[in-house]
């Protein structure tokens, strides 16, 4: 099951953000998977500012990783390219 929503943005900022579960299960899980890319304001006076990040969590674990305020847009995408890549070659190797 997977969750897709666009959010109401600025002109020109679109906004991605997805949620999956990673079980093929009736009964939702705790294993699911995140991403979402876009403006955010966090505060009642504060201005909206880019937020990026892509959370994995299985029970009660979970990881975060996101794009910090000194990475460009180019290196963030490289980071989430070489964890796609990383993953690509574990289950490469799980299916042999």
């Amino acid at each position: 099951m997977s969750e897709n929503k666009e959010t109401e943005q600025p002109k020109g900022a679109p906004t991605y953000c997805k949620k999956e579960f990673l079980t093929d299960s009736p009964e939702q899980s705790t294993s699911s998977v995140v991403s979402f890319s876009g403006r955010v304001q966090w505060g009642k006076n504060d201005k909206p500012e880019p937020i990026s990040f892509l959370e994995i969590s299985n029970c009660h674990e979970k990881a975060r990783l996101h794009q910090t305020y000194e990475m460009t847009d180019a290196e963030w995408v490289m980071q989430v390219k070489r964890l796609r890549d990383h993953i690509n070659n574990y289950l490469t190797f799980l299916e042999t």
